[in-house]
Formats: C-alpha cells, sequence, structure tokens
C-alpha cells in the first residue's frame, strides 16, 4: 500500500476514534449501508461508509463466499454492519448479498 493509502486511513482511524459513540448509535448491527471501497489488504478492505464521513469499515476477506473476490478499489456496494470494533473504531461490514450462515 502507497504512503498516501497509509496516511489517509490513520487521518480517517482519527476521525473515527472521535466519533466512536455516535458512530455506534447510527450503524447498529445489522444496519444495511453503502460502501465504497478506500484500500486493499490481504485480509480485507477499508471502506468509507455513505453519510458517516468520519467511519472506518472494514470488510474481511472472511465474510465473502469461498471461491469470491472482494470489491477493488473505488467499488461501490451495499454492505451490512456485522459488528464494531472498539479497540480500533472500526465498523465491521459483510457485503449484502453474502446470506449469514454461508
Amino acid at each position: 500500500m502507497s504512503h498516501e493509502v497509509w496516511r489517509l486511513l490513520d487521518r480517517r482511524a482519527e476521525r473515527a476514534e472521535r466519533s466512536w459513540p455516535e458512530t455506534m448509535s447510527v450503524l447498529p448491527v445489522g444496519r444495511r449501508v453503502r460502501a465504497r471501497v478506500l484500500a486493499a489488504r490481504p485480509f480485507g478492505v477499508f471502506v468509507e461508509i455513505d453519510g458517516q464521513p468520519d467511519a472506518l469499515g472494514l470488510v474481511e476477506i472472511t465474510t465473502v463466499p469461498r471461491g469470491s473476490e472482494l470489491p477493488a478499489v473505488g467499488i461501490c456496494f451495499d454492505a451490512v454492519v456485522v459488528s464494531h470494533a472498539a479497540h480500533n473504531w472500526q465498523v465491521r461490514l459483510r457485503p449484502a448479498e453474502v446470506e449469514v450462515g454461508n
């Protein structure tokens, strides 16, 4: 990942920390959201969440069906909030088309 992408994610994490109580309130588990991929890593993709400019989302590779790929940088998709990671202020998501239990 480029130096610029790391800086972007660091700034996003700082904002996510400051807005964490509000983020948890407006993005409860089960909420469907629109997301856009900011950066890709081997373990998943970091996303921005529509309407929540201070939230930092993460879609882990384990949330997509075997044989599927994570969305590429810049791609928008529907996702569902599955959990909150308070230790790093991330909203954990899964792609909306993935059925729970699959």
